[in-house]
């Protein structure tokens, strides 16, 4: 996962890795959605807590033995046959799925950290910040970014991106209003939240792209006010791009000078 930062421009790049190798099958204890027959609702922020394994804690003098490899084995033996069924089915989110990080496989027994701004030399010897700024330097140009106006990281997640980019938005206008269409991802909405920000949620078309009718008529009951814009390259389920020129073209149109988005 990449951000870059020009301009107000961020960029977000994702990927995620599940990998578990086990080869016991023996059965395991249900979960307690399955020994109770509990339907499992979604409620949003609260401890519906209907699916989950038992962590139980070994006595001070246990002794590691076989039978306790066994069943870590067929415990996750039985979680890698769930994640094979479930990504044969998976729909829905745009990420790529046919990947191999064999090649990595040899890195994963050292605590490699990249903590902290990547251009500035970390105390922490144990690192991979060769690659991490390679990596920024190839979103750069793909972005025709030169090396000496940009800056950026590696992040864990789209969520982390939104986060820094709309805070960056904040800080320059920190008056700003934050439209976002409705498409957008979660963390948006959350990072308004979390910034004490006013937010609109603008209606999109039926590709999912913002519908920038509906953006300049939220603009216009706000004009005393910056204007703080979540542009998409790609929403979550459908793919939308969002039309930057026509985005910037409506702002301008509106009466928004370069200084109040």
């Amino acid at each position: 996962m990449a951000a870059l930062f020009n301009h107000g421009l961020c960029c977000s790049i994702h990927s995620w890795t599940p990998s578990f190798t086990a080869v016991i099958k023996e059965p395991v204890p249900p979960t307690i959605a399955e020994s109770e027959n509990v339907k499992r609702a979604i409620v949003l922020e609260k401890n519906v807590h209907t699916l989950c394994l038992e962590v139980t804690e070994p006595d001070a003098d246990d002794e590691i033995t076989g039978e306790r490899d066994a069943y870590m084995a067929s415990v996750l033996s039985k979680y890698k046959k769930s994640l094979t069924e479930r990504t044969k089915h998976h729909l829905g989110y745009p990420y790529n799925l046919d990947f191999d990080y064999g090649a990595l496989s040899q890195l994963q027994h050292f605590s490699i950290n990249n903590l902290g701004d990547p251009f500035i030399e970390s105390n922490y010897g144990v690192h991979s910040r060769q690659f991490e700024v390679g990596v920024l330097d190839w979103c750069a140009r793909l972005w025709k970014i030169k090396k000496d106006e940009y800056w950026g990281y590696m992040i864990n997640c789209g969520t982390e991106g939104n986060l820094h980019g709309i805070l960056v938005g904040r800080q320059v206008l920190p008056d700003g209003i934050l439209y976002a269409s409705q498409e957008s991802h979660y963390s948006v909405f959350k990072a308004a939240r979390m910034y004490i920000m006013d937010c609109m949620k603008i209606v999109t078309l039926h590709t999912g792209e913002i519908d920038c009718n509906d953006f300049k008529a939220k603009l216009l009951l706000h004009k005393d006010k910056p204007a703080i814009v979540n542009v998409i390259i790609g929403t979550t389920v459908k793919g939308a791009v969002d039309d930057l020129d026509l985005v910037i073209k409506t702002l301008e149109d509106t009466g928004y000078s370069r200084d109040k988005f």
